[in-house]
């Protein structure tokens, strides 16, 4: 091929390579700029950006609706408390500008795996055909789900909902709890129509910022594009586990089990699936920012137990982990399962932990958070002042703040003052004003007399 007659790119280290869809480069394995996975001139790991409080979006993106009857398109008409749009899904980024480059967590050897997958052209037209037309509504009835969302266990959902905004997604994708796998966490969908499905016993067992782990794994695997190839494992080689049924053979299982055994489909979509959890524990610390609490939750997972994680001498485990990590481990991983082994995964984790670019992104989202939160706070405080009337306390003079809802449809009320020192009662007493001046004047007497409030 000429390099003059078709258009090609060269990647940092200098390899000639054809310009197609590919995000990483076939013969290093680095990453690519103008590649599929970042933008022309993005950021790439190990580089620096012109501007590191600016950084530019990924792609893997899908967009929210245009025109949407709730917030109007893009959040214009949502109030500024509200994160996501209940109707087109939209989510408010972290700040004007907001967006965070897939490569800033995507592990190389994932890219690798996927420019494999897409070389198989037969693969790729019957994943796509199969998950366009019958994927999602055949996955969502077998698990069964129970949809969450601001009135369906919120604090699962606010949990989703931040790690999505932290890892700059721009629509929500749809996160149902499940009892059909108790013990997983999946990734289902296309590019464009994502869905996430977390087992009860994982909901059941873990909190807070575990739980916010363990959906920015997912968020992850819906940013770095997989969950198309997550779909193609559960129809083409159905389960990977103990559970049996109608798919638990696989599509091709049934229709040619020869191919199966030659390994020409199965052993590249394990290969990848392996890679890409490293891509998803990656996502999940650099939404937390926290390596303690990511390999306490990867370590109770694979025990399936945290109760039983807490009784476990972690450091005898791991060494136990190590010592068994030779040919043949890496044989039963290679050719068993669609996840990599634990030993593995947190080594992995914590060189991850300690690169430049992680403390780099880790350091810009901290405050962004922070401001968030300043201004979560001075919203709210601003929403209480409209919401309470402002005393003193008639003896000590202490400032009181009353809501506003308690005086309605009272004539009188008494108020205790909150100090221990005092507990004298200022009593409010409606009284009705004559002009817009004595309107908002309060007026407060001596310990134990009324103190008017005009309606």
């Amino acid at each position: 091929m000429s390099e003059q007659g078709s258009a090609s790119i060269i990647c940092g280290n200098g390899h000639r390579l054809p310009l197609d869809d590919s995000k990483f480069c076939s013969v290093c394995g680095i990453p690519l700029r103008g590649g599929a996975g970042s933008a022309p001139g993005g950021p790439q790991p190990g580089a620096r950006q012109a501007r590191q409080d600016q950084p530019p979006k990924a792609h893997y993106q899908p967009a929210p609706q245009s025109t949407c009857g709730i917030c109007g398109g893009f959040g214009r008409n949502l109030e500024e408390k509200a994160s996501i749009c209940p109707e087109c899904r939209w989510l408010r980024p972290l700040a004007d500008g907001y967006g965070i480059e897939v490569s800033a967590f995507q592990w190389a050897e994932d890219g690798r795996a996927m420019n494999a997958l897409r070389k198989i052209t037969p693969l790729n037209a019957a994943a796509r055909s199969i998950s366009e037309k019958v994927g999602r509504r055949w996955i969502e009835s077998t698990f069964n789900g129970v949809l969450l969302g601001e009135n369906q266990l919120p604090h699962i959902f606010g949990e989703a909902v931040h790690a999505a905004r932290i890892l700059g997604m721009n629509k929500m994708p749809d996160v149902y709890l499940s009892g059909e796998r108790p013990w997983d966490c999946m990734t289902f969908g296309s590019d464009d129509d994502s869905f996430i499905v977390i087992g009860s016993a994982l909901a059941a067992s873990f909190r807070g910022h575990e739980i916010r782990f363990l959906m920015a794994r997912e968020m992850g695997h819906c940013r770095a594009g997989h969950a198309l190839w997550k779909s193609v494992i559960q129809f083409f080689l159905g389960e990977q586990g103990p559970k049996k049924g109608f798919m638990a053979g696989g599509v091709f299982s049934a229709l040619s089990p020869s191919a199966l055994i030659g390994g020409a489909i199965e052993l590249p979509l394990l290969a990848w699936a392996r890679q890409a959890e490293i891509t998803a524990d990656r996502a999940g610390i650099l939404a937390l920012g926290d390596e303690n609490v990511a390999r306490k939750v990867l370590l109770s997972w694979s025990l399936k137990s945290s109760f039983i994680f807490q009784q476990i001498n972690v450091e005898e485990w791991l060494k136990q982990q190590s010592a068994t990590d030779d040919d043949f481990a890496r044989l039963s991983e290679l050719t068993t399962t669609s996840t990599p082994y634990i030993t593995r995964r947190l080594k992995l984790l914590s060189e991850y932990a300690v690169t430049q670019d992680f403390e780099r992104w880790k350091g810009l989202i901290a405050g962004l958070l922070k401001k968030e939160e300043e201004r979560e706070a001075e919203r709210r405080r601003k929403e209480i002042e409209k919401e309470t009337l402002k005393i003193n306390c008639s003896a000590c003079g202490i400032a009181i703040r009353v809501p506003l809802k308690v005086l309605e449809g009272k004539s009188e009320l008494p108020v205790r003052c909150p100090e221990a020192k005092c507990r004298a009662i200022t009593r409010l007493k409606k009284s009705v004003k004559k002009t817009k001046e004595a309107e908002s004047a309060v007026r407060s007497e001596t310990a134990g007399r009324n103190l008017n409030y005009g309606e």
